[in-house]
């Protein structure tokens, strides 16, 4: 009888997986999302600054040239930029300009790289928020970083502050993830069994979350849509069925008393600006908001027609588009479904309500500018809903049921990554340069006047004044209020020396705005170009009075008093203009030439090396700096 084998079963425990072959793995899969994202946004490197914003932030910003700790500091102050306070942005930006000057490329550049962390944060967020699933990791951070509607955050200039509160935003929603594991794992908290482990004290427990509260005054600090990060905070519990106790709001107090700060702040800062209006009542403003909730939606899907700028719909006797009316029922229907999915789990709602906390602020309830939505409000929203998609696909994809149309499944991943791709390198395009954006717009929306007013002034700028007239002109028969449209107006009339009919539109925007300091200091310039020396004295100073850091205004009341021959009155314009701007070099120089006429020789000299350190090819300082020390050596020769 033959003897049985004996097969030696191996019982040896089957080892897990190194923890790092598990993160190169993860690294590697997270590097190629943001190479293929790098592609997705390559077009940008060629484009250049626009004049959407990207003036006041980059290359007309006096502050940009200034010593890193002199810039820190003013930025640090109030002051606002375009209705928000960003100081860490506007650090960013002097870091940028001290780094290659005003190079666009380079700018551009920096707003791609952190776009590219971004990528890789959202990805390490998902993984852990999903409970390390990687293909979800995968399809969020994906479409995240190529998705069409994020074309505008990252290809515009005057969005760093986008792109920037969110690499401090995603990290902190990750330290609070890391903070929950270790309020919820026993090993954190009690004595480790072997000597091997090193002893973690109880209160490492918490510096996650003072991790997660620093990473939020950096982002809110970058841009104010950070506020809404407490109520993530909170939606993070709910979706990991966190006990809601005492604790949960007490460890959130800090972060909703900076979030309270900081949107007064916000508040005002808008209000400073003028930016906030109050064009339509709250009960369509309420109708606004609904469809641009639904409008984000639908271009998540169909992300077609995308603008740099959506207008207000125009009414019919006080009425809306039909649409507008519709979309409240859809808007309720929606959250009825939200609502209802409780009941299979918090997936759904979680996605969703994540979308809308981050989003409900830019809706237009308080009307902030003059478009009802922008693709750059979805840059952090979408990533909520991207959830949603993602692990509903990955259910699908493992689950036995559906084995057999994985192939197909992972095909049409495929081909929905190389379209968004397609469209959102084709995107970066429209953002090229100031012709191809105004060219998109008019071709949208041809009769808006603010499309109008921005083709006028690129026509304007190429010296087309005649057409740029009849444009400017379109868009004041458009709204006959629109008081930058009449100031562009006048601009043009002054290039073609017709001061009279610039001097007929002051006096027409002037009845729709007789307080607007702008008018009124142009209506008292178009008054000295026609010798009314007196009349035109009284606008400016009224001008002044309205906004006495109007430096226009002081130079050219000094004008006047200078023709008038009133030297000690244009001395005490020049100083209260220098009191506003110190270091401004035209009034240095003004005030130099007003005591050179005085024969104050010795004073004027210090006045205009005082233009010239700040401006050292000013030519007409260089001249009178000539002309004054000439003046000094005749004077000295004729005592003598």
């Amino acid at each position: 009888m033959p003897k049985k084998s004996i097969i030696k079963k191996n019982t040896a425990p089957v080892r897990p997986t190194p923890a790092s072959y598990i993160n190169l793995k993860m690294g590697l899969l997270a590097g190629a999302i943001a190479i293929f994202t790098l592609f997705s946004f390559s077009p940008v490197l060629k484009n250049s600054f626009i004049n959407w914003d990207d003036n006041a932030y980059v290359f007309e910003n006096k502050h940009l040239d200034k010593p890193l700790s002199e810039s820190a500091t003013y930025f640090f102050g109030p002051h606002y930029f375009i209705g928000n306070y960003i100081p860490l942005t506007m650090i960013a930006y002097a870091l940028e300009y001290h780094s290659a000057g005003l190079e666009p490329k380079f700018f551009h550049s920096v707003n791609i790289l952190i776009h590219l962390l971004n990528v890789i944060l959202v990805f390490w967020f998902i993984y852990l928020l999903s409970g390390k699933k990687p293909l979800v990791a995968t399809l969020v951070a994906l479409f995240f970083g190529i998705h069409p509607m994020h074309v505008e955050s990252v290809a515009w200039v005057a969005e760093l502050k986008d792109v920037l509160f969110t690499f401090f935003f995603i990290p902190g929603l990750i330290a609070y993830y890391k903070y929950l594991e270790r309020k919820t794992n026993d090993q954190y908290i009690t004595k480790p069994e072997t000597k091997e482990q090193a002893p973690v004290k109880k209160t490492d427990v918490y510096k996650p979350l003072g991790l997660a509260l620093l990473l939020f005054v950096l982002s809110i600090l970058s841009k104010p849509a950070a506020v809404t990060f407490p109520v993530v905070l909170l939606l993070i519990d709910f979706y990991n069925r966190r006990k809601f106790d005492k604790w949960v709001y007490l460890e959130k107090a800090p972060f909703f008393l900076l979030s309270v700060i900081f949107g007064i702040v916000a508040v005002k800062a808008q209000q400073a600006d003028r930016l906030l209006h109050d064009y339509y009542p709250l009960y369509q403003r309420f109708f606004f908001a609904c469809h641009s909730l639904t409008d984000y939606l639908i271009k998540l899907f169909f992300p077609f027609n995308l603008s740099i700028f959506y207008p207000y719909p125009q009414t019919v006797n006080g009425r809306l588009p039909y649409f507008y009316y519709v979309a409240p029922a859809i808007v309720i229907l929606l959250f009825y479904g939200v609502y209802r999915s409780l009941k299979s789990g918090r997936l759904i709602a979680f996605g969703a309500l994540f979308f809308f906390a981050n989003i409900i602020l830019i809706l237009q309830l308080l009307s902030i500018g003059d478009a009802i939505m922008a693709d750059r409000y979805t840059y952090i929203p979408y990533i909520g809903l991207f959830f949603i998609i993602a692990m509903g696909f990955d259910r699908l994809y493992n689950s036995q049921k559906f084995k057999a149309y994985r192939s197909v499944a992972t095909g049409l991943i495929i081909l929905l990554a190389i379209t968004s791709s397609y469209f959102t390198y084709a995107r970066c395009g429209v953002w090229e340069n100031n012709d191809s954006i105004a060219n998109d717009l008019i071709e949208k929306f041809p009769n808006d006047r603010l499309v109008l007013n921005n083709k006028a002034y690129l026509l304007f700028e190429e010296k087309r004044y005649e057409e740029s007239i009849r444009l400017f002109n379109k868009a004041i028969q458009v709204r006959p209020d629109y008081i930058m449209a009449y100031i562009n107006l006048i601009n043009s009339y002054i290039a073609l020396n017709n001061y009279d009919h610039a001097l007929k539109t002051a006096d027409t925007a002037l009845t729709y705005a007789p307080k607007d300091f702008n008018l009124l200091t142009t209506k008292g310039y178009l008054l000295f170009r026609q010798n009314k020396y007196t009349e035109a004295i009284g606008f400016l100073k009224d001008a002044i009075r309205i906004k006495n850091d109007n430096i226009n205004s002081y130079l050219c009341l000094a004008e006047c008093y200078y023709v008038l021959h009133d030297y000690t009155t244009e001395l005490s314009t020049l100083e209260a203009g220098l009191k506003q701007e110190p270091d401004n070099y035209i009034l240095l120089n003004n005030k130099g030439y007003t005591l050179f006429v005085m024969k104050r020789y010795e004073e004027a000299l210090g006045y205009f090396k005082a233009s010239l350190k700040i401006k050292p090819d000013y030519r007409i300082a260089l001249v009178n700096l000539s002309d004054c020390n000439k003046a000094i050596t005749d004077s000295i020769q004729k005592k003598n």
